[in-house]
C-alpha cells in the first residue's frame, strides 16, 4: 500500500510540472519534448506486446490515461464532460476514436512483426508525405515547389533508411 501511494505522489509530481511546462508553451520544446517520448514509448509496447496481446493493451493503457486525466480535472475543478457539445463536435469525437482505435491496433501490429527502429524512422517522414497531399487536396493548403521538393527529399531518405534497416 505504501508503494502505491510513493507511485500515486510521483505521478501527481510529474503532472504537476507537465502543467507548469505547458503554461509556458514553445513550440520547439514540445516537438523535441514528443521525439524523445516516441521512441521510448515504442519500445515499451514492443515489450508489452510480447506478453499480452494488442487488444489487452490498447484497454490497459487507455484506462491508465482516463484515470489520470479525470484526476487531473478533479485535481483542478474542471468538469469531466462539458456541459454543451455541438452535434458536429460530436461526429468528430465519433471519428477520431473509431480512427484512433484503427491506429493503434495497426501500430501494434507493425510493432509485434516488424523492427521498431523501422517502424519508427519511417512513420513520421511518410506521415508528412500524406498529411501534404491531404492537406492541399481535401483543405485548401497551397502547395509551392519548396513543398514539393521537401517531400520528394524525404521520400528518397524513406527508402535509404528502408534499405538499410530490412
Amino acid at each position: 500500500m505504501m508503494n502505491l501511494l510513493i507511485v500515486v505522489n510521483k505521478i501527481l509530481y510529474i503532472l504537476y510540472y507537465i502543467y507548469y511546462i505547458i503554461m509556458f508553451y514553445n513550440f520547439y520544446i514540445f516537438i523535441c519534448a514528443l521525439a524523445c517520448l516516441s521512441p521510448v514509448n515504442a519500445y515499451n509496447r514492443e515489450t508489452i506486446l510480447k506478453d499480452i496481446s494488442i487488444e489487452n493493451e490498447v484497454v490497459i493503457i487507455s484506462s491508465g490515461i482516463i484515470f489520470i486525466y479525470i484526476l487531473s480535472l478533479i485535481l483542478r475543478n474542471k468538469e469531466i464532460i462539458p456541459q454543451k457539445i455541438e452535434t458536429k463536435t460530436i461526429g468528430y469525437l465519433v471519428l477520431n476514436t473509431i480512427l484512433t482505435c484503427i491506429s493503434l491496433y495497426l501500430g501494434g501490429m507493425i510493432i509485434q512483426r516488424s523492427n521498431v527502429l523501422r517502424f519508427k524512422s519511417l512513420q513520421k517522414p511518410i506521415y508528412l508525405v500524406v498529411l501534404v497531399i491531404v492537406a492541399c487536396l481535401f483543405y485548401e493548403q497551397k502547395c509551392n515547389l519548396q513543398i514539393i521538393f521537401g517531400v520528394g527529399l524525404l521520400v528518397m531518405g524513406c527508402i535509404i533508411v528502408d534499405k538499410n534497416l530490412k
